[in-house]
């Protein structure tokens, strides 16, 4: 039979959210039911947004880490004392930190918002959500190093 000669009327009808059809009607047998599973579901799209941050950070905390260890001989003198110089340097990678840890508490606070949306896939929320704050933890931590140990010296 070819589905071009089927009228409406002889065409199955799908009933979206009904996941019993009627057996009691005739027409019943030749309908079917379909309900919406996970995989017909979209991402959302501040998951995606959430994880694409996370990857734009990781990206510039290695390229800033790159940087430091190629400044990192033209900073210092003889003595290991920090030249003059340098201080422009300095405040560029004390800029860049701080710009791209707020990326990561943006990326937290999109990813947590991707994560409550209904209805839609959560992967990319929950990944994006993860890194991002795995990487405020390590900096939290860096930090709380570091005012340790300036505080014995």
């Amino acid at each position: 039979m070819d589905l071009n000669s089927l009228s409406k009327s002889d065409a199955p009808t799908v009933e979206v959210g009904n996941t019993q059809p009627d057996l009691s009607q005739p027409s019943a047998r030749s309908s079917y039911s379909y309900q919406k599973v996970d995989h017909d579901l979209q991402h959302s799209g501040p998951g995606i947004a959430s994880f694409i941050i996370s990857l734009v950070t990781i990206m510039g905390y290695a390229a800033l880490f790159v940087f430091i260890i190629m400044k990192a001989s033209s900073m210092v003198n003889e003595n290991s004392n920090l030249l003059a110089e340098s201080s422009q340097s300095i405040m560029l990678l004390g800029m860049t930190v701080i710009i791209l840890s707020a990326l990561n508490v943006i990326g937290v606070v999109i990813g947590i918002i991707g994560l409550s949306i209904r209805k839609r896939r959560k992967v990319f929320g929950v990944i994006g959500t993860i890194i991002n704050g795995v990487i405020i933890l390590l900096f939290m931590l860096l930090i709380t190093i570091f005012l340790v140990n300036a505080g014995t010296l």
